[in-house]
């Protein structure tokens, strides 16, 4: 391995350590953020640990306050209800090209059919605390594969900068696995819905799933201001 690839790699472990952090709320929402303490956490100089924050800040993880410096994001009520308001005229928006998409693309339809048995296996049995990361994963490829079915680049890439990650630890640390199972019950009612090439039905399985998650974040945030 060269100097610029084992850089990198450093930099890219810091920045997914930072993000686990975070989701496990070792880092908590509005913790203002220390990089001497960071560099002593992760066994790294400050140099690699700023390269990889300067990555979350893009990804709204870590806002940088001029003259008061960087603290983890604090998501807020009125936020969530936006991101899924955004995110559910994003997923109706091209759901007749979606349909059409994946029922005559062999690779997108086998790859949408394995996330969701895949994912309904793991959440299906106990499990391990650390978990919520493979959870996280498999929700977000499946939105991932849905999306790019229609055929819009754009349209994808509006999905990753609305963040998904941003409300990890507010969902798939913290919701019961009851509400984990059925998450992905609504991700095998959308799939079923495209592969019947049922648009009506496509569009009622996405409103359900997302209104759903959108409740079960808001209900969340209600009770961490309750305490």
């Amino acid at each position: 391995m060269d100097k610029h690839t084992s850089k990198a790699t450093l930099i890219d472990t810091i920045y997914h350590n930072i993000k686990r952090d975070i989701a496990q709320r070792i880092l908590e929402p509005g913790e203002k953020i220390n990089i001497k303490k960071l560099s002593e956490r992760y066994g790294a100089s400050e140099t690699p640990i700023k390269q990889a924050l300067n990555r979350l800040i893009s990804e709204n993880l870590i806002e940088n306050i001029p003259r008061k410096g960087m603290k983890v994001k604090t998501l807020q009520p009125d936020e969530i209800d936006e991101i899924f308001d955004m995110r559910l005229m994003l997923d109706l928006f091209y759901t007749k090209e979606i349909i059409t998409t994946v029922n005559n693309n062999d690779s997108l339809r086998e790859q949408l059919e394995k996330n969701v048995k895949e994912h309904l296996e793991i959440v299906s049995k106990p499990m391990p605390i650390d978990a919520y990361i493979i959870n996280y994963e498999y929700d977000k490829i499946f939105h991932e594969l849905y999306l790019k079915s229609s055929g819009s680049k754009k349209i994808v890439e509006i999905f990753h900068n609305l963040n998904p990650y941003m409300y990890t630890n507010y969902v798939f640390r913290r919701q019961s696995p009851d509400r984990d199972v059925a998450g992905v019950k609504e991700h095998e009612a959308i799939l079923n819905a495209i592969l019947s090439q049922d648009e009506q039905a496509l569009k009622e399985a996405v409103t359900t799933h997302i209104l759903n998650s959108k409740r079960t974040i808001g209900l969340i945030l209600k009770v961490d201001r309750m305490l």
